[in-house]
């Protein structure tokens, strides 16, 4: 699978201007051969849209999804968006291919501790069930979901992890958060021998700073490819099966729970 992660620097509020760079970066997509493409968390808002959510949240027929779901004919595009339902807001990653939308994580876990207020302004998602795509099965994690074990046991089974992010450049368990963030992003081929495509925005709202440094990491840890810290890039790799057969073949925590799994199903 050939992948490629916009690590791009939205304007906040500015969904026309997001949305024009969406298009742009999915044009190099194609012209470049990519299977797939990964924008960060709230690509399309920038992420302090604190009480004027409502005004930049889209409904699912709304004309930026709608031009999103034309440009991503051939290929898949995933991206970050507050998408509005029954009155509620969502923190949510959209799945489309195909011009079709394949489907919708609900980012489940919202942060309310130290600069981070989401339960404010958000509903939470209440469940991670895996996207089915023409290049396999997918699950999302956005950001917080990803500092919660629950998470990734629900996705054991994926072909592949999207981990979005809106990461500021803070210190994290006694470390910068960049380590921690690329060690998080290493959990499911750690662990399960799932290959990772972490991307994470870069820019400044309100003093906070985005740090990018974006990573593909192939089934067997390694890092394939990894984007610039505090810069804009375009980084692109290639997803080997073979490494991830391998790595699922090796993985005991894997099989455990799988069989666990067969042996009480829900």
């Amino acid at each position: 699978m050939k992948v490629g992660i916009a690590q791009i620097r939205p304007k906040l509020l500015n969904v026309e201007n997001n949305l024009d760079l969406h298009l742009k970066y999915i044009n190099n997509a194609r012209e470049k051969g990519l299977d797939i493409i990964v924008f960060p968390e709230l690509s399309l808002t920038g992420y302090l849209t604190g009480w004027m959510t409502p005004i930049v949240a889209l409904d699912l027929h709304s004309y930026e999804i709608k031009k999103i779901l034309d440009s991503s004919k051939g290929m898949a595009v995933v991206f970050g968006a507050i998408i509005e339902e029954n009155g509620q807001f969502y923190n949510s990653a959209v799945f489309v291919e195909d011009g079709e939308i394949r489907g919708i994580h609900k980012k489940v876990y919202l942060p309310t501790y130290g600069m981070f207020d989401e339960g404010r302004f958000f509903t939470a998602g209440s469940s991670f069930n895996l996207i089915h795509s023409r290049l396999g099965k997918f699950g999302i994690l956005i950001c917080e979901d990803a500092w919660h074990l629950d998470s990734y046991l629900s996705y054991a089974d994926a072909d592949y992890i999207l981990l979005i992010a809106n990461n500021p450049l803070r210190v994290v368990i006694s470390d910068n958060s960049v380590n921690v963030w690329h060690r998080i992003a290493s959990i499911p081929p750690l662990f399960f021998g799932i290959p990772t495509i972490y991307a994470n925005r870069v820019g400044v709202e309100d003093g906070i700073i985005f740090f990018g440094g974006s990573r593909v990491i192939n089934g067997d840890g390694s890092v394939e490819a990894e984007g610039k810290i505090f810069e804009e890039d375009f980084i692109t790799a290639e997803i080997k099966p073979h490494k991830s057969r391998a790595a699922k073949y090796k993985s005991a925590t894997l099989r455990e729970h799988l069989n666990a799994i067969r042996k009480n199903p829900r």
